[in-house]
């Protein structure tokens, strides 16, 4: 799909790990590399996915005892970032049927991650999917991060789109107040890391528990139905 041939009045806003792409063995691996190497217990991947979200500092911290002093913190970070910035793709890829979506749907695209903008960027580099996003925004890239709604009225202010033709999709609670505080369309997937559902609070508009289903309502959205109608999709606000 050519520039030229993008709707450039309607955006689509993705969370990364765990929406767009399946991250979970590297990022584990990183983890449990920098906390075993300083001696701590690795950790499991049922408590990894309550950790994901809030970035490479909380996803660290969290995977530490509390009783780890700050600058031993600072040492399995500073592990983790060099370890991962090697192995960032070693078996990270886009869940099934996600590279369809960015390929046939003909609108703006634009990644919204709280992990370091360097590495959504040398993740999607190495994937090699840069030419399918406008804009890739980490949780440095503002002063404010998901679950603020800094980074999403930054973007839209950035290509002067619309509220209502702008939409978030994510796997996370946090990604679903980020929207729901900016005004913005939410949609949350189930086959991801997260709980969209997690605080009623902040109950996303539609959920899709497969990507097919969330291809077929974004088509519609965007202005080219498909043949089918969207499946496993609720309306969650009533």
């Amino acid at each position: 799909m050519s520039r030229a041939d993008i709707n450039e009045e309607r955006l689509i806003l993705w969370d990364l790990d765990g929406t767009l792409v399946d991250s979970r063995r590297d990022l584990v691996r990183a983890t449990n590399v920098a906390v075993q190497t300083l001696g701590y217990e690795a950790v499991s991947d049922d408590h990894f996915a309550r950790m994901v979200g809030n970035g490479v500092r909380y996803l660290v911290n969290r995977a530490l005892p509390e009783h780890v002093p700050d600058a031993e913190r600072e040492k399995a970070i500073g592990i983790f970032l060099d370890y991962y910035r090697d192995h960032i793709a070693d078996e990270t890829r886009f869940f099934p049927g996600v590279q369809d979506i960015l390929e046939e749907i003909p609108v703006l695209h634009v990644i919204l991650s709280n992990k370091r903008e360097d590495l959504c960027r040398e993740l999607i580099n190495r994937l090699g999917a840069v030419h399918f996003f406008r804009e890739i925004v980490g949780g440095d890239t503002f002063k404010l991060r998901k679950p603020d709604p800094a980074p999403v009225i930054g973007m839209i202010e950035k290509f002067g789109v619309r509220k209502d033709r702008t939409v978030l999709v994510g796997d996370s609670v946090i990604d679903m107040e980020a929207g729901r505080r900016a005004g913005v369309m939410t949609i949350g997937v189930t086959w991801g890391f997260g709980d969209p559902m997690e605080n009623p609070r902040f109950a996303p508009d539609w959920v899709f528990q497969d990507v097919r289903g969330l291809f077929s309502f974004l088509r519609e959205w965007s202005g080219f139905p498909s043949a089918e109608k969207a499946s496993g999709r609720g309306n969650l606000r009533g």
